[in-house]
């Protein structure tokens, strides 16, 4: 069974993660007192206290692409679906059916079996092939794919998209590599766009910037027909330097934004929203045929200075985040951020929740770190222990107070389960 890649550590046996503390004292006939050894306890931690919720099945609760409602899944394709109430999570009403379906990627025929459930009319669903499944299939060990309604540009029917990448299996900012047109009374995939010039990667495989998809783009087109591709960069670029393209299946689609920095792409009424370079720093650009463009301009390197989540993005050196589609302003405080590697926004751009990796303290044991913000709130509740959230998983709003994420099971760190934090508003 997939492992998330979760700190090591057998806390059984781990020494102090605080030293021991010796307070001198200038009177010399009395000994000095010595601080009591602090040992880190998973069951005692001040986390665990702060999010109570942790599914002890080991479940990981994953956006299945409709509101309200989750997945689980696991390297042997099975998935469950789950509706979130006040009540917690509850198995899903809605049948679960099973589609078989192959993908054609690099001369392959991939079998996945898609798990999928419809509601009000709407179908979504999720599918996982590993090579185990079928010791035929070349190159590929591992392919995620996630049923989607096209987006409204697309017209009628529904996408595939398929990830290759098995890091990301418990990741909701997959990139998806390839873009299925998929026929549901049939249970066929094809592919409209022309792969007759595909690179090959380094990987043996088609180059997996070909055709990108994410589920954030997909939902924020529109009524565009735009998919997202940096088939024109080289691969360390990718997703790095990024092209808007319109989706077509002509020998070389065409090109509605060129070089954009990162994923993030918005098309509304007031137009395309996305990131340039701009000089030594980066502008946010909203821009509309036939108007002028506005522009929000920022200092320094946007993917070593700044974090984003959604349409928001975060400054690590001062804690103000900027909405990036209205310009709006929102300050956390409370914790130094400039060692940040996460940030999170509530759907209402009010609570934050900051992530850093873990680091080796000076025992030598890895320590992370959680903080906890509220928008204008000079205080912020900060918690730094071993074993606080598994760093290939994210973080999921539920509701503008409640944030869910993926945290080690146990003290040995070899499982996971989703656990739920609840901001106190009382306080």
């Amino acid at each position: 069974m997939f492992k998330l890649r979760i700190l090591a550590i057998l806390l059984a046996l781990v020494t102090a993660f605080c030293a021991v503390a010796y307070i001198v004292t200038r009177k010399a006939e009395e000994p000095a007192p010595v601080e009591e050894e602090k040992i880190y306890s998973y069951s005692a931690s001040e986390y665990g206290a702060a999010a109570p919720f942790a599914d002890d099945s080991g479940k990981i609760y994953l956006p299945a692409g409709i509101d309200g409602y989750y997945y689980t899944a696991d390297l042997k394709n099975n998935v469950k679906f789950y509706q979130y109430t006040s009540a917690g999570f509850l198995e899903a009403a809605p049948e679960t059916k099973t589609a078989s379906v192959k993908l054609s990627a690099s001369g392959q025929s991939i079998p996945v079996k898609v798990k999928y459930i419809s509601v009000d009319g709407v179908n979504t669903g999720v599918g996982v092939f590993t090579a185990d499944m079928d010791s035929s299939v070349k190159y590929y060990d591992y392919a995620f794919v996630h049923l989607i309604k096209k987006p409204e540009g697309y017209g009628g029917g529904y996408l595939l998209l398929a990830d290759y990448t098995k890091e990301d299996f418990y990741k909701t900012g997959k990139v998806y590599n390839d873009i299925f047109e998929y026929d549901m009374k049939a249970s066929s995939v094809s592919l409209k766009l022309s792969q007759n010039t595909r690179l090959i990667d380094s990987n043996a495989t088609y180059k997996q910037s070909w055709d990108m998809m994410t589920d954030e783009f997909a939902a924020n087109i529109g009524k565009q027909k735009y998919f997202l591709s940096s088939r024109y960069y080289t691969e360390e670029e990718m997703c790095r330097r990024t092209d808007v393209m319109t989706y077509s299946g002509d020998y070389r689609p065409g090109i509605a934004v060129k070089d954009i920095i990162g994923t993030w792409f918005v098309a509304d009424d007031a137009g395309n929203h996305y990131l340039k370079a701009d000089g030594d720093g980066f502008k946010a650009v909203t821009a509309k045929e036939g108007k002028s463009a506005k522009e929000i301009k920022f200092d320094g390197d946007y993917f070593s200075d700044y974090l984003r989540s959604g349409n928001w993005l975060l400054n690590k050196s001062n804690g103000e985040a900027v909405n990036l589609l209205t310009g709006d302003r929102v300050k956390f405080a409370g914790a130094d951020f400039t060692a940040a590697d996460v940030f999170s926004i509530s759907p209402d751009g009010s609570k934050a929740v900051i992530a850093c990796c873990a680091e080796n303290n000076e025992n030598g044991v890895p320590v992370q770190t959680l903080v906890y913000c509220e928008a204008g709130n000079s205080s912020a509740q900060t918690y730094s222990e071993p074993l606080l959230f598994c760093e290939e998983s994210s973080f999921i709003w539920l509701d503008n107070n409640s944030v869910m994420s993926a945290r080690p099971a146990d003290e040995t760190g070899s499982g996971a389960a989703s656990v739920i934090y609840t901001f106190n508003t009382a306080a």
